[in-house]
């Protein structure tokens, strides 16, 4: 009887708790919808949220690989609670510790369910750290959504620049963050608020501000002069010695040759006002280093460089032949005249200009005096790749003012380029050069023993110097085999000379090309950079297979933050590429 009367109250007490899911005792703490249903509820609205945050984390981090969005229970889970969490946070926004756990669901979710709490999170309270917090997660979560054909939410995003004008706090991330998402998105009607933000006075300046107004603009796509002013413009920005250069320049690629070329020449050409009225404003700034004579011409020349265009040959032949143009600006000039020759069709009508214009400065003033020129103009010349380098090269590397022992070091300054550009039938000239400059060394070790260790430095640059040339020895020109295997050298310097004997002699070759990507994922800065360069060389008509394994370089080293130099130039050369097509 006594075990009747049990049983009847246990079946009792079930039917009671499967009744009554209010009582705790009965509730299931490890099913969502027990939680849900307490968000209605003030008093229990915060620790509700809590839980369900946890759950969250809890199924992100069982799923596999962790944090997958796509695992069923993880969609199931947002089904459950999604809805009820993006309500209870638009509902309660005064509620900081109930949002500030909500925020993480939303803004983890990668769900455009939650777009509404996302948005709303964006009327932050300026000043308050944890309303600052949850609003630069909802920023960097709608970046990552760029929720398209949206306009409330761009509207939203352009007024949330202004909401997070100051430059402390969360303020100057939020407006990051905020930019970028306008980028992602991709709507043009944020050009507008993006061009008046880069083109601040340098006193209401904040660089990341201006670097992600930089990049949103080159993602937008927008080619008007008011946009290709205003990236122009910002190549010039610097605040508190930090700039925003590379974003401008990258955005400017991006933009293409047509719509940009001709304003950097203009700039070039002292005629961009803004530009100079910026730069004379520097002088008021405290703290700000002296300007640097050129800093206008020498900084549109080197993004003319990325662009290797036809059009902006007159202009720098015209500042390079010029005695009076500032050293600095020649030079800028001559590089980027050597990169626009090599990028250009071997037949190019532009090459021979570029090539006299280049000779001719090489060939002023004295050798080793402090007006000569050729040391500056080397380098670019190796870059063009006509074979007449070298015997010009040779012939003022045999002046008299570079013969006596004590110019070694000086003449080991033009021996390195000549051993860039000798090829396999001048490899003899090149070879008696660096001869006499061993014996040159060694004799002054025998006559001065104690100067032993200050001369060592310079022998092992020319021995450096000699297994660069040693390429050209070894390979016949056009052994497309030979350099292939060159390409594998742990010296970096024969491994530059390799992809540029390629680039010289590989003409419109399918293998070449092959060979140079197989080594465009090298490490080294200046290796990576040749290897550009040439594939740049090889490519005149555009390479759509080069574009996919540049990418897949980028896309596999994203993160390494060592590397986003490399990816710059890599963009920047993809931007080429495809406007060649």
């Amino acid at each position: 009887m006594r075990t009747s009367r049990l049983a009847t109250r246990l079946t009792l007490a079930a039917a009671l708790c499967l009744g009554a899911a209010s009582l705790t005792g009965c509730e299931n703490e490890n099913d969502p919808a027990t939680w849900v249903g307490k968000l209605s509820a003030t008093n229990k609205r915060p620790a509700a949220m809590r839980r369900l945050r946890q759950m969250w984390e809890s199924k992100l981090a069982t799923t596999t690989p962790p944090n997958n969005l796509r695992d069923p229970a993880v969609q199931a889970f947002l089904n459950a609670v999604l809805p009820a969490v993006n309500e209870a946070f638009v509902d309660h926004r005064d509620e900081l510790a109930v949002r500030k756990e909500a925020i993480e669901i939303l803004a983890g979710s990668g769900d455009a369910r939650a777009i509404p709490a996302l948005v709303n999170a964006l009327e932050f309270s300026p000043g308050n750290s944890e309303s600052e917090r949850i609003a630069l997660r909802a920023a960097q979560a709608l970046k990552e959504l760029h929720p398209a054909n949206n306009p409330q939410v761009v509207q939203r995003l352009l007024a949330t620049i202004d909401r997070a004008s100051g430059n402390s706090g969360s303020a100057p991330a939020i407006r990051e963050a905020v930019i970028q998402a306008l980028g992602a998105i991709g709507d043009r009607s944020a050009v507008d608020v993006l061009v008046r933000t880069l083109k601040k006075p340098i006193d209401q300046q904040e660089i990341r501000t201006a670097r992600a107004a930089a990049d949103a603009l080159g993602l937008l796509g927008d080619t008007s002069q008011p946009v290709v002013d205003a990236l122009i413009y910002g190549l010039y920005l610097n605040v508190r010695r930090a700039n925003a250069f590379n974003n401008c320049g990258r955005a400017l690629t991006r933009l293409g040759a047509a719509a940009v070329v001709p304003r950097l020449i203009a700039t070039v050409n002292g005629q961009n006002p803004e530009v100079t009225l910026l730069i004379n404003s520097f002088a008021s700034v405290p703290g700000m280093p002296p300007v640097p004579p050129g800093l206008q011409q020498s900084t549109a020349i080197d993004v003319l460089r990325n662009f290797a265009d036809r059009s902006a040959v007159p202009a720098l032949i015209a500042l390079l032949t010029n005695r009076e143009t500032v050293g600095n600006v020649r030079g800028a000039a001559a590089e980027t005249l050597g990169y626009t020759g090599l990028a250009l069709p071997s037949d190019a009508p532009e090459r021979g200009p570029i090539f006299t214009a280049l000779s001719t400065v090489f060939n002023e003033g004295t050798p080793g005096g402090e007006d000569d020129m050729a040391p500056t103009v080397a380098p670019a010349l190796v870059l063009l790749g006509d074979a007449r380098t070298v015997p010009l090269l040779v012939r003022r590397i045999n002046t008299r003012e570079m013969a006596a022992p004590s110019a070694v070091p000086y003449r080991l300054g033009l021996l390195m380029p000549l051993a860039s550009a000798v090829r396999h039938d001048t490899f003899a000239q090149f070879d008696a050069l660096a001869n006499t400059a061993a014996a040159q060394l060694a004799a002054l070790v025998a006559a001065q023993p104690d100067a032993a260790s200050e001369i060592a430095p310079v022998q092992a640059q020319l021995a450096t110097i000699r297994q660069v040339a040693s390429v050209a020895h070894d390979c016949n020109d056009g052994d497309l085999a030979c350099y292939r295997e060159r390409l594998s050298s742990p010296e970096k310097n024969v491994v530059r000379k390799a992809a540029y004997m390629i680039a010289w002699t590989g003409g419109d070759n399918p293998a070449a090309r092959q060979a140079l990507l197989a080594q465009a994922g090298n490490a080294d800065l200046l290796v990576r950079r040749s290897i550009h360069v040439a594939i740049d060389a090889l490519s005149p008509h555009g390479c759509a297979e080069c574009i996919t394994r540049l990418e897949q370089v980028i896309e596999g080293e994203r993160g390494q933050e060592s590397k986003s130099l490399l990816h710059l130039e890599a963009q920047m050369l993809i931007s080429r590429l495809r406007g060649r097509t």
